[in-house]
């Protein structure tokens, strides 16, 4: 079990949106470590072996988002509430003035993990505590995922070149937003040289986040309600699955 929690910031324009979003992954019995959990565990399953998704709750579409706090609890499947939050009630007070924090029940069989940017020091329990909520809330409620999907159909094209790299939609992509929007609708290119790329990505976040809209003439709302897209880059034979980020 792998449940999450991250307040994310999203830059759209001169607009900051920021919000709140919460996930809840299961394991089968053998993707799971049968051994006690320690750092190097906790990392692995965080971000290479999360498991399943199986619950979300979400404020701001997952994808590209900067992440100013977090919180990571692990444990078996069996696990249930009351322990967790025994142990989320243990962590708080250890928690001042500390970038990261992680906490070990006994048997070393649950674990919390807790950060912020060095942005949000001196609010570390105001942002424990509605991590946390909001954590349990979603783990006792099991809100169904709804962003994402294993099949979506919304695929764009990437290529790069010496001096700019280049997005367009894949022709039955193109041809199912024709049919979506009108007859009239015309499918789009976007050139952009890689010094700006880089600027609007350190600035803005990824930049897939910015260019699907544009492209498919689509809300990111709506492209995660259709299950997300697939960033395809053909020459690198190279997949990348949103708003995972995941490559395929």
């Amino acid at each position: 079990m792998y449940l999450t929690a991250h307040r994310v910031r999203r830059i759209k324009g001169n607009n900051v949106e920021v919000g709140i979003d919460v996930f809840l992954h299961s394991h089968e019995a053998q993707d799971f470590p049968n051994t006690p959990l320690d750092d190097q565990v906790i990392d692995w399953i965080t971000n290479k072996k999360p498991g399943k998704l199986i619950a979300e709750s979400v404020d701001l579409v997952p994808g590209g988002n900067s992440v100013l706090s977090f919180i990571d609890i692990v444990g078996k499947e069996n696990v249930d509430s009351t322990r967790i939050q025994n142990l989320l009630d243990q962590m708080e007070p250890k928690i001042i003035d500390r970038d990261t924090t992680i906490e070990f029940d006994s048997p070393a069989d649950l674990a919390v993990r807790f950060g912020i940017t060095l942005g949000l020091r001196g609010h570390e329990v105001r942002e424990y505590k509605a991590l946390t909520e909001r954590a349990m809330s979603l783990f006792e409620s099991r809100e169904p995922p709804k962003w994402r999907s294993e099949t979506p159909w919304i695929v764009i094209h990437y290529e790069l070149s010496d001096t700019q790299e280049i997005f367009h939609l894949s022709p039955k992509t193109a041809k199912h937003l024709k049919q979506m929007h009108s007859e009239r609708w015309v499918p789009k290119r976007i050139f952009i040289d890689h010094q700006t790329k880089n600027f609007v990505e350190s600035v803005y976040g990824d930049l897939i986040q910015h260019i699907a809209p544009v492209l498919t003439d689509l809300t990111l709302e709506q492209i995660a309600a259709q299950g997300g897209l697939i960033l395809c880059d053909q020459l690198r034979q190279k997949k990348i699955k949103w708003p995972e980020l995941k490559e395929l």
